[in-house]
């Protein structure tokens, strides 16, 4: 085992003289600019198995030294042996150090390494003593040591590698950051940032940047929206996400511009308290009827008693993502004609966006009736940072068919431009706030990222 120095002109180009040499999996042990460029210093993969393991046995000459030197052992008072994982473990925390010499009193710890575990007396067998609990937590604790070492070696290398990113290409490196801030995913702020050609200024790779994301945030215009195209539509979310609000709202559009007769509610939420009287309050003011359903069967006589209304809208109760009443709900939907609508909090984190997408059917969890038909985000005015929630439109392609802002009825309801979404989501990057990065810690964010990657 032996620790090996490389030398390049960029901390890239040393990497890949490690990997070739040492293998991918090498451990760095130090890295240093200098004046010609970076120098690495590195150990094989197996390096500290090696240090770990059982210590090699000592030379015949010096084993019988030691018995020499030592006096008879008696059963009664023989000093407990070393065990031979302690002695490998002393020797490689030592290997720097001057071996000590062997006096006749007491033998050296490789010496009681090479003890016999039992001694032979009056042909009775007395076992060794059991090991000592501080001897057998010297190997965790330098095994603990050896992983945080490495930790920080790949941290540093992580701030390395982002520092050489900014050098080499600092416009990508600089809007994957913006995407970041702005609350996309890494998953699509790589793949978009892949693309972008390097001979672009700041100016035309924004504008590049926001016509990826324009064209690939799908909206309903305002001429095709679903009041326009009428059908049957149930809308699904979890429990607050302001599905009986914005039930309304759709209602209120219908009903406006074809009249109240071409409009029927439906609602299938009997579990919360007041939810039925918060529908028929609108539905009072509009003119509407509203009919309560439990089950398929009376969802199947609802269903027929509305039949030839321009608008049939269905509220239902609000489940979280995780909830084992979510596959029910879909059966009782599973209906001919009817187009799930799933609404999406602007508010929700990122991974909590994803387990409601696929929870409720959409790209990657469709049932056997195609999945959903779309999306309506809501609570668009409550939000810091809107790019969580087009992240998830984007990579689940999603239709967004309405934006809601508020809890007005029915103003705050808009037609979804995409234009106007992406640089909206945009314009938060440019601030500094509490939970910015500076260079060194989004460096060690990124470093942590790829950890839990390859975990």
């Amino acid at each position: 085992m032996k620790l090996r120095t490389f030398f390049g002109l960029t901390s890239r180009s040393v990497l890949e003289q490690v990997r070739t040499e040492l293998g991918p999996d090498a451990m760095i042990v130090a890295n240093r600019p200098t004046a010609d460029g970076v120098e690495v210093s590195a150990l094989p993969a197996n390096a500290m198995n090696e240090l770990l393991g059982d210590a090699p046995a000592p030379r015949r000459g010096a084993d019988r030294r030691a018995r020499e030197a030592a006096p008879e052992p008696d059963a009664s008072d023989a000093p407990p042996p070393v065990p031979a994982a302690t002695a490998a473990a002393t020797t490689a925390a030592t290997a720097a150090a001057t071996e000590p010499a062997t006096t006749p009193s007491t033998p050296s710890v490789a010496a009681q390494a090479s003890v016999t575990p039992t001694i032979q007396r009056d042909a009775d067998t007395v076992s060794a003593p059991p090991r000592d609990p501080l001897d057998s937590g010297i190997g965790a604790r330098l095994m603990e040591e050896v992983a945080a070492m490495r930790t920080l070696i790949e941290e540093q290398m992580s701030q390395l590698a982002w520092s050489e990113s900014l050098r080499r290409s600092p416009l990508r490196s600089r809007f994957t950051r913006d995407l970041l801030a702005a609350g996309y995913s890494p998953q699509l702020a790589r793949e978009i940032t892949q693309r972008l050609p390097d001979d672009y200024s700041r100016t035309q790779a924004q504008s590049w940047l926001i016509g990826v994301l324009t064209r690939n945030l799908r909206c309903i215009e305002a001429a095709d929206d679903i009041v326009t195209r009428g059908g049957i539509y149930a809308l699904v979310g979890p429990t607050g996400v302001g599905k009986t609000t914005t039930t309304a709202k759709l209602a209120a559009r219908c009903a406006v511009r074809y009249g109240a007769g071409k409009i029927a509610l439906i609602t299938t939420d009997t579990y919360r308290v007041g939810a039925q009287d918060q529908l028929r309050v609108y539905a009072k003011i509009l003119g509407v009827a509203v009919h309560t359903v439990s089950d398929r069967h009376d969802l199947e006589q609802a269903l027929a008693a509305v039949r030839g209304r321009h608008m049939v809208l269905i509220d239902t109760v609000g489940m979280g993502q995780r909830d084992p009443r979510v596959p029910e709900q879909a059966t009782l939907l599973a209906q001919p004609g009817i187009q799930r609508l799933l609404l999406l909090n602007a508010v929700a984190q990122g991974e909590t966006q994803d387990e409601v997408v696929v929870a409720y059917g959409g790209r990657e969890g469709a049932d056997a009736n195609g999945g959903l038909a779309g999306c309506i985000l809501t609570k668009i005015d409550e939000t810091a940072k809107t790019g969580i929630v087009l992240d998830a439109v984007i990579r689940h392609r999603l239709p967004i068919h309405f934006v809601a802002n508020g809890q007005r009825v029915p103003e705050d309801l808009y037609a979804a431009n995409a234009d106007y979404l992406v640089r909206r989501s945009l314009r938060t990057t440019g601030k500094a706030t509490a939970f910015t990065f500076d260079d060194d810690e989004f460096a060690l964010k990124l470093g942590v990222a790829g950890e839990a990657q390859h975990a």
